[in-house]
């Protein structure tokens, strides 16, 4: 890896890191999400970075792709399990970092998911196989009498890519797949007192432009130059878009958009079982001495 496109990956974690703990610290009863949302964007931007992705405020037994409607009104309570997970770029290279907190304390199932990082970060080397990373974060939980989310993985990163084809499984697996010298990915176990699966629940609040489509709403058309555009194909808010028309010409062109497959939608991700989910995320950069960008 080139040592500038090194540095890039190190700046956007550092970033990454810091908005994630920013927002961490908004998190108390009563806060609204979509207040943590705006702050946590605009303190990106303060720091030097851009959005990669919208930040992730996922509550209890949803475990990721939440982010709050303009008129949400959605508010953090003493005893929920909070995700931040926040996606930082900078000239398209990517941190990725989540983190799971409780107004009401810590307990064993979010020192489950840190733990399951930690294991899988230290085998962030090169010849490590993506199933011996599996089967190691699958052992942190069942040490804990937890279950690894299996239909959630990480991943690698890629120029303006937040999943850039390898996926890195929370579970045991067979895959032989050796990992090599400076790829990066994002290592994110999710742990649950539940059955361990998550399914879509709900409309997609997280929208990314998969290719141009002729379109008969003109804020259609507009939202996908935008998708494009000025979110540089990566995934964007359908909160950013309802501040720019109203409430019904957004939900006609999303509706328009997703049925042509102008764009992806990433609907909420809840628990099958309706358990609470806890996360832990860090991006590292495969080497001998694993860099990790967003610690």
């Amino acid at each position: 890896m080139e040592s500038e496109i090194q540095e890039k990956y190190i700046k956007a974690g550092k970033i990454a890191r810091q908005v994630r703990d920013y927002a961490c610290e908004l998190v108390k009863p009563g806060a609204f999400l979509v207040d943590i949302a705006q702050n946590a964007e605009q303190r990106v931007r303060m720091l030097g970075g851009e959005i990669a992705f919208p930040i992730n405020i996922s509550i209890n037994d949803t475990a990721a792709h939440f982010h709050p409607e303009k008129d949400d009104q959605t508010c953090v309570k003493d005893e929920d399990y909070v995700k931040i997970d926040v996606g930082v770029h900078v000239d398209g290279y990517i941190g990725d970092t989540a983190k799971t907190i409780r107004v009401a304390g810590k307990d064993d199932l979010i020192v489950c998911s840190e733990k399951m990082l930690e294991t899988a970060l230290a085998m962030a080397k090169p010849g490590t196989t993506i199933g011996e990373m599996g089967s190691a974060i699958e052992s942190v939980a069942d040490e804990f009498g937890f279950k690894s989310v299996r239909n959630l993985t990480g991943h690698s990163l890629g120029k303006f890519d937040v999943h850039a084809g390898l996926i890195v499984p929370n579970i045991r697996n067979d895959s032989q797949y050796q990992l090599r010298e400076d790829e990066v990915i994002a290592i994110e176990p999710f742990c649950t007192t539940g059955t361990g699966a998550v399914k879509d629940s709900g409309k997609p609040l997280i929208l990314r432009w998969i290719v141009d489509r002729p379109t008969r709403l003109v804020e259609a058309r507009r939202i996908l130059e935008m998708a494009r555009n000025d979110f540089q194909r990566l995934p964007f808010a359908k909160r950013w878009v309802q501040e720019k028309f109203s409430k019904l010409k957004v939900e006609l062109s999303l509706r328009e958009l997703l049925a042509s497959n102008a764009l992806y939608g990433y609907a909420p991700l809840k628990e099958v079982s309706g358990k609470p989910v806890a996360q832990t995320e860090h991006t590292v950069i495969v080497k001998e001495k694993p860099i990790i960008t967003t610690c």
